[in-house]
């Protein structure tokens, strides 16, 4: 249960975060404006989100002249939460693995991913991970939460 100012507890940020919510990444524009977009994400065993992205995205260029970003999960429905992950994001471009077929599959099903997957054609794709070993969470507690 949360605490008694909403905080989630390690359990249930890790239940939180096996939903499929698509995550709001932040970053630093050129301009100094932020640029926001919806992402998916894996959380990872060390506490990590991992995202992807292709090569060519304005957040990952963002990421190169500023690594520092935001990372935002809430679902649309109640009860209401979310968990807000900051920091100096990671980025990798060569050992990519398995991340897009993972995130495909997690949030389409084996079948659809693969072929979502096999659609983008040989578009490169980069990982964005950010580890943040204090993120912000908050969880409804009302009675209509």
């Amino acid at each position: 249960m949360p605490d008694a100012s909403g905080a989630m507890s390690d359990q249930e940020l890790e239940a939180f975060l096996d939903g499929k919510h698509l995550a709001i990444i932040t970053t630093n524009g050129a301009d100094g404006a932020p640029h926001s977009t919806p992402v998916w994400y894996l959380a990872e065993r060390d506490g990590a989100l991992a995202v992807i992205v292709l090569r060519n995205a304005v957040k990952l260029r963002n990421i190169e002249r500023d690594p520092l970003i935001s990372i935002t999960i809430a679902p649309e429905t109640r009860p209401y939460a979310f968990a807000r992950f900051r920091g100096a994001a990671e980025v990798l471009y060569d050992d990519v693995g398995d991340y897009p077929l993972a995130m495909a599959q997690r949030y389409m099903g084996d079948g659809p991913g693969r072929k979502w997957l096999e659609e983008q054609g040989q578009d490169p794709f980069a990982v964005i991970r950010l580890l943040d070993p204090a993120p912000n969470t908050w969880m409804d507690t009302s009675s209509g939460g």
